[in-house]
């Protein structure tokens, strides 16, 4: 974990291309938002977590390694990142209440205050990224 004399906080990890390893990603995601305690930490970091783990799904099924997930806390805005090697763009696509596949997306967006996608030079990779307020009590 970085911290800065700004008080700004940051993670970042190599996370293998297998969808087995999310589960640990998500318990590790738990621990560090925990430790930055956020204000209303439950709920918040569930949302969090829940869209960090849609971004990353997307990237270990269609994407490719090497993927890294950057996770920062600057002031009162938490930011995710997500970078993976594979080409073409995630696209937000409509999804039948049947469909098992093609929410993510829709639930990042629906989460988070903004989100989007910035293709590497080359298109070779490109980076998700989403950012949620984290607003002090009283704020």
């Amino acid at each position: 974990m970085i911290g800065t004399p700004y008080g700004d906080r940051a993670v970042c990890w190599d996370i293998p291309a297998d969808p087995t390893a999310l589960r640990e990603v998500r318990a590790r995601l738990h621990q560090v938002l925990a430790s930055w305690d956020l204000p209303g930490r439950g709920d918040l970091a569930d949302d969090i977590v829940l869209a960090t783990s849609e971004v990353l799904g997307n990237a270990v099924s269609h994407g490719r390694p090497p993927i890294r997930l950057t996770l920062r806390l600057s002031g009162e805005t938490l930011c995710a990142e997500v970078t993976d090697h594979g080409a073409g763009l995630p696209e937000r696509r409509g999804a039948d209440d049947d469909a098992e596949h093609g929410r993510g997306l829709r639930i990042v967006e629906a989460l988070c205050d903004e989100w989007g996608v910035q293709p590497a030079l080359g298109g070779q990779a490109k980076t998700v990224w989403f950012r949620k307020k984290c607003l002090r009590q009283g704020a």
